[in-house]
């Protein structure tokens, strides 16, 4: 859905009653840049549905206080969508473009740097802790620990993907099986987690020191779960070989500052999160008819079983 000046102003009248607007313009992945007359500039993040809204929403909450991290903050929300047709937050600006579209401009030693920044601001904010475990607007499934959480999970798309076709029985056997022995998760809290941390949702900016991390958005997919399912996520979505520098930055700046083993950027700890998200990726790329990624994910998904069979 694409909103119009109109919606704009009656969003911008909503929130701010008095305020006009004075200019707009759309941005990449349905997010607007507005200017109002006093001189603000603020952000309107539109979102496929209200429990993505809400769960943003929530998790913009619970950061409200990280104000010297690169946070948008909350300004208004309509999460079910009353507004103006589609649900959508209101935020303070974002500057900055997408870390995908400046990628060719930004050189090792640079990309590092924003790498370890990266980790940086993710271990703090995994050090904020949600009241339960899955997506905070809308979870599905119900569990007390991690580990419950896991199976459950590991239940369902074990289920599902078999239902598509995408996972013989026999494997999908295999996978239950070695969670039910194996899977003995050592963190006790569920933190809270971007969830769909890529070159989407990371901004940057140039300054006159380098690059720099201008603002994290989405948060669309937040949720309460662990550390490691955020290292897994960014890891596979700059799986692309010039963001090596980047991958390797982040998992120092995250690694130097913490020193709980069990939520570091390490191989083995991260293995059975990798599967969930084969997977949930397997599942993503039936939905787009792509054969090839799918076969490309299933192949992984059998190195990853040998990797935790030795």
């Amino acid at each position: 859905m694409k909103l119009t000046r109109q919606q704009l102003e009656t969003i911008l009248a909503r929130a701010l009653p008095g305020e006009n607007l004075r200019e707009w313009r759309a941005l990449a992945d349905d997010r607007y840049a507005i200017a109002i007359a006093g001189g603000e500039r603020l952000n309107v993040q539109l979102y496929a549905s209200p429990a993505e809204a809400a769960s943003a929403a929530e998790a913009l909450r619970l950061l409200r206080g990280e104000v010297d991290l690169p946070i948008p903050q909350l300004r208004a929300s309509d999460v079910a969508g009353e507004i103006t047709g589609a649900p959508y937050l209101l935020l303070s600006a974002m500057p900055g473009e997408l870390l995908e579209q400046t990628l060719a401009q930004i050189g090792d030693e640079q990309l590092y740097k924003l790498g370890r920044r990266l980790g940086e601001t993710f271990c703090r904010i995994h050090r904020l802790v949600c009241e339960r475990y899955g997506q905070l607007g809308d979870e599905q499934i119900e569990a007390d620990d991690e580990r419950g959480y896991v199976l459950a999970r590991l239940d369902q798309a074990v289920r599902r993907c078999g239902e598509l076709g995408l996972l013989d029985r026999r494997t999908g056997a295999e996978l239950t099986d070695w969670f039910d022995r194996q899977f003995q998760p050592a963190g006790r809290q569920p933190a809270l987690i971007h969830g769909n941390l890529n070159p989407r949702t990371i901004l940057v900016q140039q300054a006159q020191q380098g690059w720099r991390i201008s603002a994290v958005a989405g948060w669309g997919h937040a949720l309460g779960w662990s550390p490691a399912w955020e290292h897994v996520t960014l890891l596979d979505a700059t799986e692309d070989p010039h963001y090596f520098s980047l991958r390797v930055g982040y998992g120092n700046g995250y690694d130097d500052n913490t020193q709980r083993t069990y939520e570091q950027v390490r191989e083995h700890a991260l293995a059975p999160y990798r599967i969930l998200l084969m997977l949930d990726r397997m599942q993503h790329a039936y939905a787009a008819s792509d054969i090839g990624e799918i076969d490309r994910r299933r192949g992984v998904l059998k190195g990853l079983m040998r990797f935790l069979d030795t």
